[in-house]
């Protein structure tokens, strides 16, 4: 893969020569759609004075499933960026300028947030420091996409008057994959890394919880320090000088939302992406999820009438059929606080297990997952984080290692709910 870049007034753009060797379909789910992408930055930044490093590592999160054997930057970089970059050992990296003196942010350094305008980034903010700079990817809507960026950009705006630093870069890098999506998770990070230097940052921070640091929810238990994850883009970030900082990897969902429903900002923070500002749509999975997750944490009594709504989304019992669910902690602590009786809501208790579960430890934060804090930042957001959750005792954090959905998925009377379930909800 040959990188080339091309900067013109406000805009950068990226574009990708494909070689032989590369991978463009590397995926039956996935392909690579646009061979080059663009990011309108802040006026008056001299593109010249980015990094190499910081445009290299940019240019391996928006192809990285595509490349071959290589990868050739625009721009040379440092030996230590070259040398880190060793961790990818499926191809090569360069060119190197031996030269080239590796980032570190000048002093005073500040902190940056990949905001997304949802729950678990705003979450992410509430227990950062306020001279902390959140970036929010712009993306241009284009016809046939559901997408409604009325919520996240009123999220930023509002932010903004309670003098939080927010700063909104279009981009149009979603396309460079297809169907429409980040080519990898962390590639909302772009516009903080590319504006790393304007802005003096010392680290990247995401809305990343539990469940997807951890893997709590999904099939079983993974420690994130040790994991492949954090081998690659951790490894690949702290070279670069601006460190991962997974400020509520130790926090589930339920955390999170119970942060949001109880802090000042929670009000600005909004999941649902398709609806408008203060209106989800209350027609897709995270809506389902939420809005029952809400009324769980509120001590809101749930409604049959509202149930009835809730299961004849489309979405929603596309996941609700899987076997495990999408995040079925989340569903299982719901269930376990349900007193009602309606069919499906039962059922679905039945499948989860709930019953058989005690998962009051999600509302608690693993104090393990500090190490994963950026340690300029670990008593700061430590001490935020008491303020607003309990910290897990030893008997949690081991039920949250514990974690692990294998017996489950090898029985045959949750296998039999699931079906049951699926036709149940086919018939609506």
């Amino acid at each position: 893969m040959i990188v080339d870049i091309r900067g013109e007034d406000d805009l950068l753009r990226f574009i990708f020569t494909v070689e032989e060797k590369d991978k463009v379909v590397p995926s039956e789910k996935y392909r690579m759609g646009k061979r080059k992408c663009y990011f309108r930055l802040p006026r008056g930044v001299d593109l010249d004075h980015i990094h190499p490093d910081h445009i290299a590592l940019v240019s391996l999160m928006l192809c990285f499933p595509f490349i071959g054997e290589s990868i050739t930057f625009p721009r040379a970089i440092s030996k230590d960026f070259h040398d880190a970059a060793g961790v990818i050992s499926r191809f090569s990296v360069g060119p190197i300028n031996e030269e080239l003196v590796p980032y570190r942010a000048a002093e005073p350094s500040k902190p940056a947030l990949a905001l997304s305008g949802g729950v678990d980034s705003v979450a992410a903010l509430a227990i950062m420091p306020m001279e902390t700079v959140s970036f929010f990817l712009d993306r241009p809507i284009k016809r046939g996409s559901l997408y409604d960026k009325d919520a996240a950009h009123n999220s930023c705006r509002e932010l903004g008057k309670l003098a939080h630093n927010v700063i909104m870069v279009e981009t149009d890098l979603e396309y460079l994959r297809k169907p429409v999506g980040f080519p990898v998770d962390v590639a909302n990070s772009s516009p903080a890394i590319l504006l790393a230097g304007e802005f003096s940052l010392d680290s990247i921070a995401f809305g990343t919880i539990m469940e997807s640091a951890y893997g709590i929810g999904h099939r079983s238990y993974r420690h994130y320090p040790t994991g492949n994850h954090n081998r690659l883009w951790g490894t690949l970030f702290k070279a670069a000088g601006i460190p991962l900082n997974l400020v509520v990897a130790g926090m589930s969902e339920v955390a999170t939302s119970k942060i949001m429903i109880e802090h000042d900002i929670g009000p600005l923070s909004q999941s649902c992406i398709r609806g408008k500002w203060k209106s989800p749509c209350l027609n897709c999975w995270k809506c389902f999820r939420k809005s029952l997750l809400d009324s769980t944490l509120r001590g809101e009594k749930i409604e049959d009438e509202g149930l009835e709504k809730l299961f004849r989304i489309e979405e929603a019992k596309h996941h609700l059929e899987g076997f495990p669910i999408k995040h079925e902690n989340v569903l299982s602590y719901i269930c376990e606080r349900y007193e009602g009786n309606h069919k499906l809501m039962s059922l679905l208790k039945r499948r989860v297990g709930a019953d058989k579960s005690d998962l009051k430890w999600l509302e608690s934060w693993n104090p393990e997952s500090i190490e994963l804090v950026v340690p300029k930042y670990r008593d700061f957001v430590k001490s935020k984080i008491l303020e607003l959750i309990p910290t897990m005792d030893d008997f949690q954090i081991n039920e949250m290692k514990n974690w692990d959905m294998g017996a489950m998925l090898r029985n045959q009377e949750y296998k039999g709910l699931s079906e049951e379930l699926s036709a149940s909800l086919s018939s609506l």
